[in-house]
């Protein structure tokens, strides 16, 4: 689907390119301004509404904790009324007692309690005195036992409420404070449920839920949502309130309760909030539509005036491909813009690209043959061995052995370093090459240093460029060993082995170090050691960028260098020096 699309963008004409480029540089701001403000819009009103619900909330919970109150108050002047605890602490004698009580304490003060609060449907006193029950007013100690409240009042010592949403029951009941009590007396103020909570049904006009929770119990739900979808479930409402749930379709703000220990919560869907930026949306899509509008009458304009000159310019250009290369286009027709410019100079340019790109390509060519030409001229193999030859037998004829030594040596060493001029060698040739330098040097400093080698056979049939262990041989002798300065012997260590399907050389040398400034530029360009950064490029020509040197060196202590190539049979096919003129 991509590359069709741009395939199509590619094919159309640069007059419509034109047109496309336009109007998208010019709507992508209008669009994001429009995106940006609608976003910020509706957190504004986002954020309103919770203010909003948060106020809300907090009146609502303090109308309710104040009714709560009054209640609690209305109940504990009954319980601390002292006719109140005299008449369930004294034993009745006969039926007239009873009459007396129940007309001059229980009744006239029961009935008052109705007319001062209208949320309030009955008054019951429960005794285990020997008062006989009296309608609603008076019932014995048996008949609490039947109530849902009483489990809880066996241990009350405060009034307390109890609340059931599944019954639409609602009581408040407390135990009968008197200092003549001996025996169990409580009482039970039975409230309309639907009266306690009327002020919660009328916070909004619609579209909201109000839920009263005492931990995970549902005291009092109200939904009034205009969705079925966004109802919540019975069983769900303490969980999705106290959790994640309603995150992404409400708004919900929570006010506790403290003399309670309950929750008041109040929710809208989000759809309220979101309904009201659709005038706001309707906005930027006609200002979108007009900014559309209008930039489409100007790029065509502009695609005109632009393109038109370049469309001549190309039919030229294509004059030129027919005819030739140069064409001259007159200097009048777009006067002395850039344009004009552009067309009176587009022969010189042509001529003098297509003259610096042969002489370019010339010089390279030129510059490659020299350097291969001066590298073959350095020495002539066959004059150089029959000298050595001669060396050997005239030092074995004098019976100087060292002097025959080091002839044979100079001869291994020359024959795998020239090579016959391949830039490929296998590794135990680049390995043997290596071997007699080091042994040349031993000569050459009166064996002053100790030299150790390991070779790993599994490496000595694959390739790699020649002329590379060599060089870090050379460099651990002349600027490791040869300044070394604390006693005892030097001691050069090499050794080539595999590792993880790779090819691992190790130059190790016991010498004067390198310091950490030197050490983290000694591969960079601010480093004078020519010869590590070509070893480095080189391998990195040959192999990759994964490939190359390593080096750890403490000073006074020494020096360890770490070369990894890959495992090959034979060398990709480079062409060293065309890289190094290409690259460089």
């Amino acid at each position: 689907m991509r590359k069709s699309i741009l395939r199509w963008y590619r094919n159309i004409n640069f007059r419509q390119k034109v047109s496309l480029v336009c109007i998208g540089a010019g709507l992508f701001p209008v669009l994001a301004l429009g995106i940006f403000c609608y976003g910020q819009i509706q957190t504004l009103l986002i954020n309103r509404e919770k203010q909003a619900e948060s106020e809300t909330v907090e009146q609502a919970a303090l109308v309710l904790q104040n009714r709560f109150d009054t209640y609690r108050n209305m109940i504990s002047n009954i319980a601390w009324n002292d006719s109140i605890g005299q008449a369930v602490s004294r034993t009745y004698s006969n039926n007239y007692e009873m009459y007396l009580t129940y007309r001059d304490i229980v009744d006239p003060l029961f009935a008052t309690i109705p007319l001062l609060n209208g949320d309030v449907l009955s008054e019951t006193l429960y005794t285990s005195s020997n008062l006989n029950p009296h309608g609603d007013a008076v019932q014995t100690i048996n008949e609490a036992k039947k109530m849902p409240w009483y489990s809880t009042a066996a241990h009350a010592t405060k009034p307390t409420f109890y609340i059931s949403r599944e019954n639409q029951a609602a009581y408040l009941f407390c135990p009968i404070y008197s200092a003549h009590q001996k025996r169990k007396n409580y009482l039970s103020i039975k409230l309309d449920y639907n009266k306690v909570y009327s002020q919660l049904d009328t916070l909004f006009t619609h579209n909201f839920g109000v839920f009263l929770l005492d931990g995970n119990t549902v005291l009092y739900a109200y939904q009034d949502f205009g969705r079925k979808d966004l109802i919540i479930p019975d069983g769900q409402i303490a969980a999705r309130l106290k959790g994640d749930g309603l995150r992404q379709n409400y708004i919900g703000i929570r006010q506790n309760l403290p003399k309670e220990g309950w929750s008041l919560y109040i929710v809208r869907p989000l759809n309220t909030v979101r309904d009201n930026t659709w005038p706001i949306l309707l906005t930027v899509l006609l200002v979108v539509i007009g900014c559309t509008v209008m930039l489409h009458l100007l790029t065509h304009f502009l695609s005109f005036v632009i393109v038109r000159p370049l469309e001549t310019l190309t039919r030229n250009m294509q004059s030129i491909e027919r005819n030739g290369l140069f064409i001259d286009l007159p200097p009048s027709e777009f006067g002395q813009d850039e344009i004009g410019v552009l067309s009176r100079q587009f022969h010189t340019m042509v001529e003098k690209l297509q003259q610096l790109v042969n002489e370019v390509y010339k010089a390279k060519t030129e510059k490659q043959e020299y350097e291969i030409k001066a590298l073959q001229a350095q020495i002539n193999p066959h004059f150089f061995y029959n000298s050595l030859s001669l060396i050997n037998s005239k030092a074995i004829l004098s019976g100087q052995d060292e002097i025959s030594e080091m002839a044979q040596l100079l001869s291994t060493f020359y024959r795998t370093t020239l090579n016959r001029g391949n830039p490929e060698i296998s590794v135990e040739d680049e390995w043997e090459n290596t071997v007699s330098y080091i042994k040349i040097q031993e000569m050459m400093h009166s064996h002053s240093f100790q030299f150790e080698e390991r070779f790993d056979p599994a490496v000595r049939g694959y390739k790699m460029p020649n002329l590379i262990l060599q060089p870090l041989v050379e460099n651990s002798i002349v600027h490791g060993i040869d300044h070394r300065v604390v006693p005892g012997r030097g001691l050069l260590k090499i050794s080539a082995e595999l590792e993880d399907g790779k090819i691992r050389f190790v130059v190790e040398d016991n010498g004067c170090g390198i310091s950490p400034a030197k050490l983290q530029n000694i591969l960079t360009t601010e480093s004078s050691g020519y010869g590590l950064q070509n070893i480095q490029r080189r391998i990195q020509l040959y192999f990759g960028r994964e490939f190359g040197l390593s080096f750890t060196s403490t000073v006074n202590e020494g020096t360890t260098v770490i070369l990894r190539i890959p495992t090959r049979a034979a060398l990709p096919n480079v062409d060293f020096f065309r890289q190094e003129i290409g690259d460089h």
